[in-house]
């Protein structure tokens, strides 16, 4: 595929067996995107191990180091009592590409983002009991992204470290990051070090710090990426929460994030949740709704709940429906935070290209067994780098966010990061089969790894930008009724205007070859006329293309698809 992000990067694949078809549960085992070091891949069966060096066509051949001026800051963008949006997930391999990307990014007008969480995890900022911690990389993270605006920034804390954590095995599921007992105040200082230097409080904090980093999390995943007892994990968690409030008081601690997807939490009665988990086939067996439920009985050491969207939109509701119910039973309330999403890909943890055998990837709410074959023949076409299906994808990627944002917004979640910042290049690669899903091909941005200079912009990155345009400053999203539910409008209110979201949802697999057919409905505006404003779906499209429509006595007939439109009252 031409313009992708050039990178090297070690991937540990583990326990592989035999070929190609047996490394591709990979739909969120790849997390990296150019990051250095070994990008882990966990929860793939089999007896032996492949370590590839990855190295991209052009890595060396990159274009001048273009002078960026660090010393000019951007003016901060707040979220105010709305959501806060942010991209997952900024790559700290050098400064030029920090601080390249952090530039583009400002163009978006996003308030949030989060960094590549293993590039600073304990044992990459520590290297040894004796040795002093190293706030380089966290340092370019939070220095080049407040310089360029952004106020509210995600900090994943993850107690991996090869010398002070239980056990860290490359080569088996056996892991436990938890501290061992001789280094737990090792960890504690480590957690309340990161913390005081990015306090704001005018002690120990990281020069040149614009605003306090308030999210911090601890552990990047509740699956195979903290794969040790639950009750190990409460005792870390335990100890960071502390040692981080110690540290500043107005600090916002979360637990790891839930991986709830593909479980469909979309039951008539709770006491269906029980049943949803025990009859859905996971790809990842490290944890469970008792684990969850575990974390969830411990409010005393978490400030915001966590939870990872992987799926459509729409189980962002699903999920905070099951959380409000989960809490409401433990007679507390806390934010909702989506730290991690997944662009809709029908289809993950494992091949997507093929639809036969005895190895296939897990389904996912809408796709269906009849579809699994429609989905490999999309896939193989998006592997092949068909021009058509390579464009479609982007513009899917590109509404498809910003349903998800539209609908976590309306659902009163605090903060969404959403995916991503770059390709995951390799991923496209034939030989992985599509297994990273549509989340391969879902980068914002093309940059030049070495100087960060842009060399594209996605439909993903325009659409962000016309979004965060139209909610900037927004007081509340409200979901209008419709007769049916397929229907999806939403009413965004400001304090002197409002306007509209609406899109069509077909609560079924689409692609390419089966595309929505538009709807039609009303709105009443009270306005003469509105501007209908597609979000932003096409490969070259600088920004959005708005047309004038006069009403009917202030309602507005339109015909909607599943690209959301945004209808603005003139």
């Amino acid at each position: 595929m031409p313009n992708r992000p050039r990178f090297v990067s070690l991937l540990s694949v583990r326990q592989v067996s035999s070929g190609p078809a047996r490394i591709l549960p990979l739909m969120r085992r790849i997390r990296a995107i150019g990051g250095p070091g070994f990008t882990r891949v966990d929860d793939i069966p089999g007896r032996c191990t492949l370590v590839f060096l990855l190295a991209l066509p052009g890595l060396l051949a990159s274009g001048p180091m273009n002078a960026i001026d660090s010393n000019s800051a951007l003016p901060g963008r707040h979220a105010g009592t709305g959501i806060v949006v942010g991209l997952e997930y900024a790559v700290l391999d050098n400064l030029r590409l920090v601080q390249g990307m952090a530039r583009a990014y400002a163009e978006t007008g996003m308030t949030g983002m989060k960094h590549y969480p293993e590039a600073v995890a304990w044992g990459a900022m520590q290297t040894g009991a004796d040795r002093p911690i190293d706030f380089t990389k966290l340092d370019w993270f939070v220095r080049e992204y407040q310089r360029s605006g952004f106020t509210e920034l995600t900090v994943c804390l993850k107690p991996h470290c090869r010398w002070g954590s239980k056990h860290i095995s490359l080569l088996s599921k056996d892991t436990n990051p938890s501290p061992k007992s001789e280094y737990r105040p090792h960890f504690e200082r480590w957690v309340s070090a990161v913390v005081e230097r990015y306090d704001g409080d005018g002690a120990a904090d990281m020069p040149g710090l614009r605003w306090p980093v308030r999210y911090i999390e601890i552990g990047s995943e509740l699956s195979s990426y903290e794969p040790e007892p639950v009750t190990d994990y409460l005792d870390t968690l335990g100890l960071a929460y502390r040692a981080a409030h110690r540290a500043n008081p107005n600090v916002l601690v979360g637990h790891v994030a839930f991986l709830i997807t593909p479980v469909d939490l979309n039951v008539d009665d709770p006491v269906d949740y029980p049943r949803a988990w025990a009859e859905t086939k996971l790809p990842d067996k490290s944890h469970g709704l008792a684990d969850q439920r575990a974390v969830l009985d411990q409010p005393q050491i978490f400030d915001f709940v966590n939870v990872h969207n992987l799926g459509w939109p729409y189980e962002i509701e699903d999920i905070v429906r099951w959380l409000k119910y989960e809490m409401g039973l433990r007679r507390y309330h806390k934010p909702i935070v989506v730290s991690d999403t997944f662009p809709t890909s029908y289809i993950g943890w494992g091949p997507a290209t093929v639809c036969t055998g005895p190895r296939l990837g897990t389904l996912v709410v809408p796709a269906t067994e009849a579809d699994r074959c429609h989905i490999a023949e999309f896939f193989k076409r998006l592997v092949d780098k068909d021009p058509a299906t390579l464009a479609w994808t982007r513009g899917f990627v590109a509404a498809d966010h910003v349903q998800r944002t539209i609908v976590a917004a309306e659902q009163g979640v605090s903060l969404i990061n959403l995916s991503y910042t770059g390709d995951i290049s390799f991923a496209t690669w034939p030989l992985f089969q599509a297994g990273a899903g549509i989340s391969a091909w879902a980068g914002a941005l093309h940059v030049e790894m070495l100087t960060g200079a842009v060399r594209e912009r996605y439909p993903l990155f325009v659409a962000i930008k016309q979004l965060m345009s139209h909610l900037e400053g927004y007081v509340s999203v409200e979901r209008v009724p419709y007769p049916d539910d397929r229907v999806r409008v939403y009413l965004v209110k400001k304090e002197s205007e409002r306007f509209w979201v609406a899109w069509y949802n077909p609560a079924k697999v689409v692609l390419p070859d089966a595309e929505v057919r538009p709807s039609t409905i009303t709105i009443d505006t009270g306005s003469a006329r509105v501007v209908l404003e597609p979000v932003v779906t096409k490969l070259g499209q600088a920004g959005p293309v708005p047309t004038v429509m006069p009403t009917a006595g202030g309602i507005a007939k339109l015909t909607v698809t599943r690209v959301p439109v945004f209808v603005i009252p003139q």
